[in-house]
């Protein structure tokens, strides 16, 4: 019997934790007819449901998709991308920052183009017709839209329609590792996403008041969402340097890409560290003891060591690193060429956790 549940996910509105949890696999299903996401072309395939005239043979279907506040969303999505070539490539011009990714026409309105089976990043505009056609076929269908940020009640909503059954626990997924809160961002920043954004502003503010409508008197389910940030370390390790989310000096990263590579590969497949909670201390630990050696007792060398705080959370002592680095290499009173000397990776001075202290591996 073919599954009449189809799921539309909208890129960063939680689509990989609803799509992992309702197949109960632990990352997405391959895209396809019931899980409609990106192609292997960065191109939406969902467009045919979203083209009125297709209104007709979609009815047979149970069909839901989450929505998230285009400040928040957009904000995710570039500090998501912003590391990850296969996505930035496709911009005709690569942003500099935040606001010129806003500022970039090929990032505006890209729920409206997504749903409209567009490429991402797409030259296309979108249109008050292109939300036009998203409205009547969300109404026709119909199409159940859930709101990111009522996350346990459209997840209970999407139950009630389809029939899911969810786990009480859930994993949240592709957590990403630093962006800033809603709280943290401009006010002009803000209004500069809203004013770009209309059209996605639009369809969000008409689903969200329909859902609250829908939802009244529903009961909610109970459900523990199992958000940890280490779950997502090594994964990410494994493609990308992990500066690379948190260091905007890209030429550092590149005169130690072989150190960084190798750091990495020695604690994954030579010390065999699966949590990334250790994995992160001992990659702080390993490169901080590195730094140290290789310019010792030099000005960056001696700021790093003071800062660092072995007993801090781990993640938030690599963001510290990093932007010390940043601002240092910025200075141009300091000695900041000095320190685009590569650094060559030596086990022996890679640091481990053994009974609660840091030593070298090789010396313990």
């Amino acid at each position: 019997m073919k599954n009449k549940n189809i799921f539309i996910h909208i890129p960063k509105t939680g689509g990989t934790t609803i799509n992992s949890a309702m197949n109960n696999t632990y990352w997405q299903t391959e895209v396809g007819f019931n899980y409609r996401h990106i192609l292997s072309n960065k191109r939406s395939n969902s467009g045919d449901i979203f083209d009125t005239r297709e209104n007709e043979k979609y009815k047979e279907y149970t069909i839901f998709t989450m929505l998230r506040h285009p400040v928040d969303r957009i904000t995710s999505e570039y500090h998501f991308i912003r590391e990850r070539k296969e996505f930035t490539t496709l911009l005709k011009s690569h942003p500099k920052n935040f606001e010129s990714y806003i500022k970039s026409a090929q990032t505006n309105n890209g729920v409206i183009s997504f749903l409209k089976g567009r490429r991402m990043f797409t030259s296309h505009k979108a249109n008050n017709n292109d939300l036009d056609d998203i409205i009547e076929s969300i109404n026709t269908i119909p199409i159940h839209v859930g709101i990111f940020e009522l996350f346990s009640e459209s997840l209970s909503y999407f139950s009630s329609v389809s029939g899911i059954k969810w786990k009480k626990n859930i994993e949240v997924k592709r957590m990403t590792l630093k962006r800033p809160q809603l709280n943290e961002i401009p006010n002009e920043i803000i209004e500069l996403i809203r004013e770009r954004n209309k059209l996605d502003l639009k369809l969000y503010d008409y689903c969200l008041k329909h859902f609250k409508e829908k939802v009244v008197g529903l009961n909610k389910q109970n459900i523990n969402f199992i958000k940890d940030k280490y779950n997502h370390v090594i994964p990410y390790c494994l493609k990308w340097c992990f500066f690379e989310f948190c260091l905007e000096n890209k030429k550092f990263l590149k005169v130690n890409f072989e150190y960084f590579k190798n750091l990495t590969f020695f604690l994954i497949k030579e010390k065999k560290i699966i949590n990334g909670k250790t994995y992160t201390m001992t990659w702080n630990n390993s490169f901080i003891n590195q730094f140290n050696l290789s310019f010792k007792e030099s000005s960056l060398s001696l700021k790093l060591s003071r800062s660092f705080n072995k007993n801090g959370d781990p993640l938030n002592e690599l963001i510290k690193i990093a932007e010390l680095i940043d601002s240092y290499l910025q200075d141009p009173n300091g000695d900041r060429t000095n320190y685009y000397k590569p650094l060559k990776f030596d086990p022996n001075n890679v640091l481990v956790e053994k009974k609660g202290f840091f030593r070298s591996i090789f010396r313990i």
